[in-house]
């Protein structure tokens, strides 16, 4: 008979990565797959893209599934407590047995980057969460839903064609970020860009956002601007979770994760800055590991809590 395991499974919308571990917390294999999230590809897809990485990662850990104690599900696209109950039906083919948990994404990044159970995780990619967990074990997270919270790097580019349509307008003031759009999509034109955009023709997303830091860094008034009103916005999330949580003048670690963050610069200054206003103690954190180990310490909580 093998000696127990704990899986942590990391499902994101590009690529979802498993981690078989010991009791320890040693990892003994990581195996990954494609993207997880069942809003994108449904939930039967998203059950095989987790099975299949699930066995390569118990084979190379010499282990089967009869062996596993307890399993967490870190999934993007599990965000309201009806996806728990249709997740965690499709699930039921894995056949693991033990403590099950699925938690949104967020939850397993937040595990990975504390030194201890507790602390808040500002993510901010293309969207962006803000979640937390106090030290009494309370949970909060935003919804994530674009209303009343920004959405990464989705709302710096969103802003930064405000802000050059305004000027084409002739109601707003000239900015460099004009030129830097254009030149990067390949416009003669601003009306030509509008036009693609608004015609489906061109998708950009939140994949021009390093264009606002670029040109707040040349003296750009205005995106400078976008860029502090943006970072304020975000900082003032883990504030507000933070309040939810009784957690403003706690010493809790604040893990940072995704793109926006680490790309460092401007944005990140205007955050710590805010932050530290509303949370004087926080300690950023950037993460530096995977967020798939974050689901194994929540499985080896979970293992240790049933030991109790």
């Amino acid at each position: 008979m093998s000696a127990p395991v704990v899986v942590g499974v990391d499902g994101g919308g590009t690529k979802t990565d498993v981690v078989v571990a010991d009791l320890d917390g040693n990892e003994l294999s990581v195996a990954s797959g494609g993207g997880a999230n069942h809003e994108a590809i449904g939930t039967t897809r998203m059950a095989a893209v987790i099975e299949a990485a699930l066995d390569e990662a118990l084979t190379a850990a010499d282990r089967g599934r009869s062996d596993v104690v307890a399993s967490v599900f870190g999934l993007a696209g599990v965000d309201w407590d009806s996806d728990v109950g249709l997740v965690e039906g499709a699930l039921d083919i894995l056949a693991l047995p033990g403590e099950r948990l699925i938690v949104n994404d967020s939850r397993i990044a937040l595990r990975a980057g504390c030194s201890q159970p507790w602390g808040i995780v500002s993510s901010i990619g293309t969207g962006a969460v803000t979640a937390g967990v106090n030290r009494s074990g309370g949970w909060f997270r935003t919804m994530a839903v674009g209303w009343g919270e920004p959405s990464g790097s989705y709302t710096l580019v969103s802003e930064s064609l405000n802000a050059i349509a305004a000027h084409h307008h002739h109601t707003g003031p000239a900015t460099s970020l004009t030129d830097l759009y254009l030149d990067r999509l390949g416009y003669a034109s601003v009306t030509a860009m509008f036009e693609a955009i608004t015609r489906g023709r061109s998708k950009i997303g939140g994949r021009l956002a390093p264009l606002v830091d670029l040109a707040a860094a040349d003296g750009d008034l205005v995106a400078d601007d976008i860029l502090t009103r943006v970072a304020t916005q975000h900082a003032d999330m883990v504030g507000g979770v933070a309040t939810a949580l009784a957690m403003l003048d706690d010493d809790f670690e604040l893990v940072t994760s995704g793109g926006v963050h680490s790309a460092g610069g401007a944005f990140t200054d205007r955050f710590s800055a805010r932050v530290h206003d509303l949370c004087p103690s926080a300690v950023l954190t950037p993460l530096a590991g995977r967020p798939a180990t974050g689901a194994v310490l929540l499985a080896l909580d979970a293992v240790r809590q049933a030991a109790r």
